[in-house]
């Protein structure tokens, strides 16, 4: 495949940029400590597998995960606004990149790559995300589900990108894990679609969906074309 087009590299943020799994994984344990007094008797293990299986990695859903919460473990000292004060108090905090997120990002960078990134969520939270994760200063634009009215997986946020970077959809590669809001969407778009696999992946994009596989973001250095800024 020529890519000798390709201009722009847009990314998704949530457990492609940013480590879900270790940001949510520390949080929640360390949420239960801060409440364990008043969660006796709940293991710390349950308690970790509840969250877990009920959130589906959006922060727009934590009221209802946290109501079930109560409900399920029947807790009675507590109500579901505490812990959900508690995780908009301190879950910005727990954000950790990738091993090679900010390499791969400045490498994209000093190879004249636009960058983006496209969110659902509210756009304060996102751009602290990326001000934490120490990228904000080689990602060009984000387009977020707050900024402009639709979520992943609607054309529209993927409209947006493309206007914001002036980018047409054969000059741009979009970098995802999720193969329903992430892979399927960009290519139906006309990007070069590329799915982040990770290794607990319980979807797989179809084949006629996606033109590349990676399971780190370095990857991404050995499929484009690197061609150093000033270079003809």
């Amino acid at each position: 495949m020529d890519l000798s087009n390709i201009k722009a590299v847009v990314f998704d943020l949530e457990g492609t940029l940013l480590d879900r799994k270790k940001s949510r994984e520390k949080f929640i344990e360390e949420q239960y400590e801060r409440f364990h007094d008043y969660l006796v008797n709940i293991q710390a293990i349950d308690f970790k597998n509840k969250f877990i299986a009920l959130d589906d990695d959006e922060d727009h859903d934590k009221p209802e995960l946290y109501k079930a919460i109560i409900k399920d473990f029947h807790v009675d000292r507590l109500t579901w606004k505490d812990l959900f004060h508690d995780f908009e108090m301190h879950f910005y905090r727990y954000v950790f990149p990738y091993y090679d997120t900010l390499y791969t990002l400045e490498r994209l960078n000093q190879y004249n790559y636009i960058t983006g990134v496209i969110a659902n969520g509210k756009s304060k939270i996102k751009q602290y995300r990326l001000h934490t994760l120490g990228i904000e200063h080689v990602i060009n634009y984000m387009s977020t589900s707050q900024t402009v009215g639709v979520r992943k997986p609607h054309p529209k946020i993927f409209e947006d990108i493309l206007e914001k970077l002036d980018t047409k959809p054969e000059e741009t590669m979009y970098v995802g894990d999720d193969p329903l809001n992430d892979v399927a969407p960009a290519r139906a778009m006309g990007m070069i679609s590329v799915w982040f696999k990770d290794e607990d992946a319980e979807i797989e994009p179809l084949p006629e969906e996606v033109d590349f596989t990676i399971t780190t973001l370095e990857e991404l250095l050995t499929i484009l074309p690197m061609k150093q800024k000033g270079q003809n």
